[in-house]
C-alpha cells in the first residue's frame, strides 16, 4: 500500500464529490450520501484432524493462506476507495477456545487492529510504515505455532456451537454511524464482521445426531435421494426436505457475513476427477449455503480448496468488495 495516497479526514467531502462524477466542485452534488466500509476480520480455523496433511491432503497449507492474507492487509486499507480513518481489524478466533487453557498462546499477537488509531491518521501511517511489518510476521509465527501444537493435541470443533456463541464475543457493533454532515454531503461509517472460515465442509460432530451433522452417511443419502428422484436442480430438492437440513441457529447472524474456504471434496480421485455426481462439494455448498442464510447471514460464499496463495486472496478481497 501507498502510505501516500492516504487522504486525511479534512478533505473528504472533495474526495467524493470527485469520485462521483469527476467534478471538482462538491457544490454540484446536493444530498450525496455515502458510506464507509471498514471490515472485522476474524478468522476461524477448524484445528481438528482436518489439518493433518497426511490424512487430508491439500494444495496448501493453511498457515501459508493466513499469512498470505495478513500479508495483503495494507493493500486492504484502500479497498473501495478508502484513503483514511480505517478501522479494519484481523485477528484468529479459536472454534473450541478450549485450546488457549494450559497452553502459552497470545491471542495479543495474532491480532492487527488499526481501529486503535481512531482518527490519528498520522499514527496510522507510521504504524503502517514502522510497525506494521513486524507484527505481520509476529501474527504468522503465532499461527504456526498453533498449528504444530494442534497436529499433537488435537479436538473437536463444533462449527454450529461457534456460530450459535461462540463468534459473538469477536463481533463489533455494525449500525452506521454518521461521521459528517452537511447540506451538500452526509458520510456514514459501518463496520462490517466478517468471518472466514477454514474448514473441509464436513460436519461430523460425535456428540451431535440429525440437524448438526453434515457427513459422509448423509451427504451419501442426499445423492442417493437426489437421483431417485430424477429432478434436476440440486439446490431446489435439497431446500425442498428438511431433512437434509442444519438446524439454524438460535443467534441471528444477521450481521455476520460468512466466507467458507478450503473444502476438501472426498468424491474426487486423486486426480480431482469426480467418483460420484453430484460431488460431495455441490451438495455441502448448498446445505452450509442455506444454513447459514437460515440463520441470518446476508453474505455467504462457499469455496473449495485453492491451489494457490494468490487464489486465495483474489477470492476474498473479491468477497469483500460485495459487501
Amino acid at each position: 500500500m501507498k502510505v501516500t495516497n492516504i487522504l486525511p479526514l479534512a478533505i473528504l467531502p472533495f474526495f467524493v464529490a470527485c469520485m462521483n462524477d469527476g467534478s471538482s466542485k462538491e457544490e454540484e452534488l446536493p444530498n450525496n450520501q455515502v458510506t464507509l466500509k471498514d471490515y472485522n476480520i476474524i478468522i476461524a480455523p477448524d484445528l481438528s484432524n482436518r489439518i493433518n496433511m497426511a490424512l487430508y491432503p491439500k494444495p496448501i497449507h493453511d498457515t501459508v493462506l493466513i499469512s498470505s492474507l495478513i500479508g495483503h492487509s495494507s493493500d486492504l486499507l484502500t479497498l473501495n476507495t478508502r484513503r483514511s480513518g480505517q478501522a479494519d481489524i484481523y485477528k484468529i478466533d479459536f472454534i473450541n477456545r478450549g485450546i488457549l487453557n494450559g497452553t502459552s498462546f497470545e491471542p495479543k499477537k495474532m491480532t492487527i487492529d488499526f481501529n486503535r488509531f481512531e482518527n490519528n491518521q498520522m499514527d496510522r501511517v507510521k504504524y503502517i510504515r514502522q510497525g506494521l511489518k513486524a507484527d505481520e510476521q509476529q501474527f504468522s509465527d503465532e499461527v504456526k505455532r498453533v498449528y504444530d501444537y494442534s497436529l499433537k493435541n488435537q479436538t473437536g470443533a463444533d462449527v454450529w456451537n461457534y456460530f450459535n456463541e461462540t463468534v459473538k464475543a469477536s463481533l463489533v457493533d455494525a449500525s452506521p454511524k454518521r461521521i459528517q454532515s452537511g447540506s451538500n454531503i452526509l458520510v456514514d461509517k459501518k463496520n462490517n464482521n466478517v468471518v472466514l472460515l477454514l474448514k473441509d465442509g464436513y460436519l461430523e460432530n460425535a456428540n451431535k445426531g440429525k440437524g448438526y451433522r453434515l457427513d459422509p452417511a448423509l451427504i451419501a443419502k442426499i445423492r442417493q435421494d437426489f437421483k431417485a428422484s430424477r429432478k434436476s436442480d440440486l439446490a431446489a430438492f435439497i431446500k425442498a426436505d428438511s431433512a437434509y437440513s442444519l438446524n439454524k441457529t438460535d443467534f441471528n447472524l444477521k450481521d455476520v457475513n460468512i466466507f467458507i474456504a478450503e473444502l476438501v471434496d472426498r468424491s474426487l480421485d486423486k486426480y480431482g476427477v469426480a467418483k460420484e455426481q453430484p460431488t460431495d462439494f455441490q451438495i455441502i455448498k448448498v446445505v452450509w449455503e442455506k444454513w447459514l442464510k437460515d440463520s441470518g447471514s446476508p453474505n455467504v460464499k462457499v469455496v473449495q480448496a485453492v491451489n494457490t496463495k494468490q487464489e486465495f486472496y483474489q477470492e476474498f478481497e473479491q468477497f469483500l468488495k460485495t459487501l
